[in-house]
């Protein structure tokens, strides 16, 4: 794949990202085909960190989930494209708990063309602030996500 997008692949990347927010907050398991691939990874390095893979445990962990769980705002994303045509993004997400506190953290997804547009593929979700206990992200897997002039795609027409 080239590094050039175009702007309807942004868009659609973009709704990807917004939507996650939507159907995951609202327990929306059966929409998560409009987000995620069906071999989906998403992961959470908070405490010691854990894995989801696929819509079937996507839905079991969408069901496990309370009424005090966090809703989540996406904020900022970079879409980068690598020399191999991998798409990734990172993200910042603002979560709002129950008692009107809030924390914040990264999203770093990978996103891959399917035939109903660009979906999430793969997504770790790392806290920022405040501090807590979790799993450090290697600077290996970070430098997969560093905006750099090179990755920054081409936006092309149509």
């Amino acid at each position: 794949m080239p590094r050039g997008l175009s702007p309807a692949d942004l868009a659609d990347i973009h709704r990807s990202l917004a939507l996650f927010a939507h159907i995951f907050d609202n327990r929306l398991e059966e929409e998560l085909d409009l987000v995620f691939t069906e071999d989906v990874t998403v992961g959470n390095s908070l405490g010691a960190g854990y894995e989801v893979t696929g819509f079937d445990q996507a839905r079991a962990f969408l069901r496990r989930m309370t009424a005090d769980t966090a809703d989540h705002n996406t904020l900022n994303p970079v879409v980068l494209v690598h020399e191999d045509g991998t798409v990734r993004v990172r993200s910042r997400y603002i979560a709002v708990l129950p008692d009107g506190s809030i924390h914040n953290g990264e999203y770093f997804d990978v996103l891959r063309f399917t035939p109903k547009g660009w979906r999430i593929s793969y997504r770790m979700s790392a806290p920022r602030f405040p501090r807590v206990e979790c799993v450090q992200l290697s600077e290996s897997f970070l430098d997969h996500w560093r905006p750099t002039a090179a990755r920054l795609p081409d936006i092309v027409p149509q």
